[in-house]
C-alpha cells in the first residue's frame, strides 16, 4: 500500500468558534476513549484508535493557535 498524499487545508475561526471546537473534540475524545475500552473488534478498535490520535493532533493544534493568539 502506497502513501496517500495529504493536501493541507486552512479554515479561519474566531477565537470562539476555536473554543468551542477544541472544547467540542475533548468531549468527544473522552466518549471514543470509552468506546475503545469497550470495543472487542480488534479492527474496530484500531480504526477508533487512528480517529482518537487524529483528533488529539487537531487539538493541540487549535491549543497551540489559540495559545499564539492570546489576549
Amino acid at each position: 500500500m502506497g502513501k496517500q498524499k495529504v493536501e493541507a487545508m486552512q479554515i479561519e475561526l474566531s477565537r470562539e468558534e476555536a473554543e468551542l471546537l477544541r472544547d467540542r473534540l475533548q468531549q468527544q475524545v473522552k466518549e471514543l476513549d470509552k468506546e475503545i475500552n469497550r470495543t472487542e473488534s480488534r479492527e474496530f478498535k484500531r480504526a477508533l484508535q487512528a480517529d482518537d490520535r487524529a483528533m488529539e493532533r487537531i487539538i493541540g493544534r487549535l491549543a497551540v493557535a489559540l495559545e499564539e493568539r492570546r489576549e
